[in-house]
């Protein structure tokens, strides 16, 4: 697997259906917008939703350029998938930029692309690294008060512990994202080899 050469890929895809979305609305990009969409920034601005239990919106300063680009990528994205709902092209470009941590990710979950859905063996990775603190402390003061030598080990046990389940974690979510870019790319190659 080719990182970079997957990123140009999601990249190109992406802001060529942006570019393609734009022209059909009738409101092509302007130097702005296509600047943006080029050169996204590494923190993306917050959209406002609103909330019918809030009644005033917070006063944040609207970025109406990024706001039309994620509009553009969810009018394409629900349009690829009334056009061919095989395709995972949106989903393989998600992937990319989440396993390279770029900032076009943020366009496309605003877009309601969504990868797959989590194994429940990671939901369970979770709760345990959530309660081994509390089962520690549980078995501590089970055998009775302890010295400071064994708070101090039981401490440190417990923070090694939660260190390797949180290493250990972000390595299978590494390890199935580049799974899941493959499954797509594979898809891609079967829908192509059998539409040619």
């Amino acid at each position: 697997m080719n990182r970079t050469a997957d990123l140009d890929a999601a990249l190109g895809f992406v802001t060529g259906r942006v570019n393609e979305q734009a022209t059909l609305s009738g409101e092509p990009l302007d130097v702005q917008q296509s600047l943006l969409l080029a050169n996204l920034p590494s923190s993306t601005p917050d959209i406002w939703i609103p909330d019918p239990e809030t009644p005033d919106p917070p006063l944040v300063p609207r970025d109406v350029n990024y706001e039309r680009l994620c509009a553009l990528a969810k009018a394409a994205y629900l349009n690829d998938r009334k056009i061919n709902p095989e395709s995972l092209d949106w989903e393989f470009a998600f992937g990319v930029f989440r396993l390279n941590r770029h900032p076009m990710w943020g366009v496309l979950h605003s877009a309601s692309v969504k990868m797959y859905r989590r194994p429940l063996w990671d939901q369970l990775f979770v709760i345990i690294a959530a309660l081994f603190p509390a089962i520690a402390a549980i078995l501590l003061a089970w055998n009775g008060p302890g010295t400071l030598f064994q708070w101090a080990g039981v401490l440190c046990g417990t923070v090694a512990i939660m260190l390797f389940i949180y290493f250990t974690s972000r390595q299978i979510e590494q390890w199935q994202l580049e799974n899941h870019i493959e499954r797509c790319r594979h898809a891609s190659r079967n829908i192509s080899w059998k539409t040619s």
